[in-house]
């Protein structure tokens, strides 16, 4: 019974905050790309496919965000007609809130982890492609430039310029250095599957070169290349894992998508520990905000964090950990 009058309680809130949210975001967004937009003479119909394929981005933000908005608007509402103190009164512990308002933020957890997954990938990829037609009148190439990888232990892979081909991709300016001091040059060469082949390369050793015909090169990572002009963020989870293996750059990224989705369940459980901590309904609007930008603060420290070698794409991990670890501090207060 308790359960179903909390999850009552906080679906109403719920919904709103994910509709404002949406609605801050989007018209961010606008106002951002207005000037140019204007200045383009972009139709109406490129502008609302703009806003659909932003779409899953924006639910990405909304849908976590909300949940905090909805579960403190919600608790605040008890507070301020009593019926928490009613419900401690009755021998109901402040603990039984925990399970359903869990519950809850689990699954809207894994609908945000599925969306980065998969189904956002896709649409920033199809974002990007608008935009750039919208900035320069013509779909992008394509093509990369200076592009490396560090495969483990298998030295530096580089090219200057890879182009999509039916085959993989094709490579130029391609320059090898393995482990051993072994060196390979080629003007051209194919990504193909899990190799780099070269085609007349020169194989350089103990500083004599060498011409070959042909050679493989094993490379990982089962990766076709893609032209991103906002980084990861239009790979598909698949698609980042297999670059992460040869790319240490995309470790974090890889590893803020599923801290992201983590963030979801801590927001939730931080939110609730101090939903019901209050005293006075009147807090609720100013704990929303304070929430969230300390999320989002940790959030940005992160990406610095990582930079640091001890730490790596774990700091990731930093804004959980430090919410956990509030809401842990809370919990164990309330019982």
């Amino acid at each position: 019974m308790l359960k179903r009058y909390l999850l009552r309680e906080v679906s109403l809130p719920y919904l709103l905050g994910v509709l404002l949210f949406i609605a801050l975001i989007t018209t961010d967004l606008l106002s951002s790309l207005s000037g140019v937009l204007l200045a383009r003479g972009t139709p109406l119909a490129d502008v609302l496919l703009l806003v659909l394929y932003r779409l899953p981005y924006t639910l990405g933000v909304a849908l976590p965000l909300g949940l905090v908005f909805a579960i403190l608007v919600g608790l605040a509402r008890l507070v301020r007609d009593s019926e928490l103190k009613a419900a401690y009164a009755g021998g109901v512990p402040p603990l039984s809130f925990l399970p359903p308002i869990l519950a809850l933020a689990a699954a809207v957890a894994l609908l945000v982890f599925a969306n980065s997954a998969w189904i956002k990938p896709e649409a920033q990829a199809r974002f990007e492609k608008k935009l750039y037609q919208v900035y320069y009148g013509a779909a992008p190439s394509g093509v990369l430039y200076k592009q490396g990888y560090a495969p483990p232990g298998l030295g530096v892979y580089y090219a200057d310029r890879i182009e999509p081909a039916p085959e993989g991709a094709r490579l130029y300016a391609v320059r090898v250095v393995e482990p051993s001091g072994v060196i390979w040059t080629a003007a051209r060469g194919l990504w193909q599957g899990r190799n780099w082949v070269l085609l007349d390369p020169y194989r350089v050793a103990d500083g004599r070169a060498q011409r070959w015909d042909r050679v493989a090169l094993p490379f990982p990572a089962h990766y076709v290349p893609k032209a991103a002009t906002r980084g990861y963020a239009g790979l598909s989870l698949g698609e980042l894992r297999e670059l992460a293996r040869v790319d240490p750059r995309a470790r974090f990224p890889l590893m803020r998508r599923y801290a992201d989705a983590a963030g979801v369940v801590v927001l939730a459980w931080l939110a609730l520990v101090v939903g019901l901590s209050l005293r006075e309904a009147a807090w609720a609007f100013a704990l929303v905000v304070l929430v969230i930008l300390g999320y989002y603060v940790l959030w940005t420290a992160a990406a610095r964090l990582a930079a640091v070698a001890a730490v790596g794409p774990w700091g990731a991990w930093l804004p959980d950990l430090v919410y956990a670890g509030l809401a842990l501090t809370g919990t164990v207060r309330l019982r």
